[in-house]
């Protein structure tokens, strides 16, 4: 189960029977899945459904175009509209996911309600998507109860930031590194929790010197992450686009303050709470060194100032409290409401 589909479940728990079922947008036959080592573990669905079902929530826009497989109200998750903006035509394997997303939009026709975690995943949507805006659900991801900031008095590593994410094109890695070599964060300690650097980041950072400051780590636990939303002094996000912004949603749980781009949810996510700072580029290509710059000075502001992170601290958590599942847990039900209504008046 992934970490948003388990959120669900923990959201509706205490209300539904929830069960969870693999499936993947291609359902390759049984012989051919051998082929597609990723698949290779989760079994095709069958052509019918024949288990009854009150209600059937896909976690995942690429799995929506099964939805005539079966006979039930159906809601989709649409994360964003990213494939669209990102994919690079020149290469095989992003061109092929733009196609698949693409079907998978056309899937989101099969069901009855559609579920984005942002406002602007909405706006985005609706303006590529003539559909009805009113079958379209903004409900944040769930963060877990069990994010939670670091006990009474626990002090926190200090000069410490932390990036949580992908090295996708859209997370804006170039300009994080430029703004890591701002003079002012040169005694700073780094820690990159997601993917290793591809050598060309590497490389970029060797010739920034900042190479020696970042600590990566990859494949760590739940649990380890907490510590470090627990330990770290600030938290940089600074996307081009995103469709929430989990990292951030986690770290303002765990009480700790978040630098953030103007890109895609992230204000939206981060509200008041964190420090948004306006890019001027907001597409992938080559890095705005002016942007890299602003971003800088502004971690090094929010690292000179402990009162100031005490206060966006307090705030984050009073912002996350939007997050947690007994906050997202009638929104769920209301769009399941409208499923099933949109169904019976089929």
């Amino acid at each position: 189960m992934t970490k948003y589909a388990a959120g669900i479940a923990m959201a509706l728990e205490p209300v539904s029977s929830v069960g969870a079922v693999g499936a993947t947008h291609i359902n390759t036959p049984p012989p051919l899945r051998g082929l597609f080592s990723r698949y290779r573990d989760v079994p095709p669905l069958p052509r019918r459904w024949r288990e009854p079902l009150d209600l059937v929530h896909f976690t995942d826009v690429f799995v929506a175009p099964h939805a005539d497989r079966f006979a039930c109200p159906r809601v989709a998750t649409l994360h964003d509209m990213i494939p669209m903006e990102y994919a690079r035509f020149h290469r095989l394997v992003p061109l092929r996911w733009r196609a698949a997303f693409l079907r998978s939009l056309r899937g989101l026709r099969k069901c009855g309600s559609v579920v984005v975690p942002s406002s602007d995943t909405k706006r985005e949507y609706l303006e590529y998507v003539d559909d009805d805006p009113a079958r379209v659900f903004v409900i944040p991801v769930v963060v877990p109860d069990g994010v939670q900031p670091p006990a009474a008095g626990a002090a926190r590593e200090p000069r410490t930031v932390l990036s949580v994410g992908t090295t996708a094109n859209y997370k804006n890695v170039e300009v994080l590194l430029h703004a890591l070599a701002l003079p002012d964060l040169s005694d700073t300690r780094v820690i990159r929790v997601g993917a290793p650097f591809e050598p060309r980041f590497v490389q970029l950072a060797e010739k920034l010197g900042v190479w020696g400051r970042i600590e990566q780590r990859s494949g760590i636990s739940e649990e380890a992450l907490l510590d470090l939303y627990q330990t770290a002094t600030v938290l940089v996000q600074p996307s081009l686009t995103e469709g929430f912004g989990m990292p951030v949603a986690e770290a303002m749980a765990a009480g700790l303050p978040v630098v953030v781009s103007d890109g895609g949810a992230l204000p939206e996510v981060a509200a008041g709470a964190g420090r948004v700072v306006p890019f001027r580029t907001h597409h992938a290509g080559t890095p705005d060194l002016d942007d890299a710059r602003d971003f800088g000075v502004a971690i090094a502001e929010v690292l000179a100032d402990a009162a100031g992170r005490d206060e966006m601290s307090r705030c984050g958590i009073q912002q996350a409290a939007r997050f947690r599942p007994n906050a997202v847990r009638p929104l769920l039900l209301t769009a399941y409401d409208d499923a099933r209504q949109r169904y019976a008046a089929r």
